[in-house]
């Protein structure tokens, strides 16, 4: 996919005009981004400097309505962790993000 890849203008087309993410307290960078743009610059472009190694891979996905759960395995800094990202779809393209990942893990393999 468009993450995966690295092709962030192709990842932006995927999101609405009104767009918000929440990242959990405890993460780097970690807030609630307003639109594509803020996400990617103030969250996303940060990852290379932090995890030079993260790796998100699908386990499963979940979906319920409009809302769809991805169950994933994150590795990074060394770390391996599992967690679980919501996003609500409106209109063909994602109106919300959530992630709800161990940030404990995430914040030990960012110090090691």
């Amino acid at each position: 996919g468009a993450f995966a890849s690295g092709d962030m203008n192709k990842m932006a087309s995927l999101f609405s005009e009104d767009w918000v993410g929440v990242v959990p307290e405890g993460m780097p960078n970690a807030g609630t981004f307003h639109g594509a743009g803020e996400f990617i610059q103030n969250f996303l472009s940060h990852f290379p400097k932090v995890w030079p190694d993260f790796n998100l891979e699908p386990i499963a996905i979940y979906e319920s309505g409009n809302t769809v759960f991805l169950h994933h395995k994150i590795t990074a800094g060394g770390k391996t962790t599992e967690g679980i990202h919501m996003l609500v779809i409106e209109n063909g393209k994602c109106k919300s993000w959530r992630a709800f990942d161990d940030t404990a893990a995430l914040i030990s393999a960012d110090q090691s």
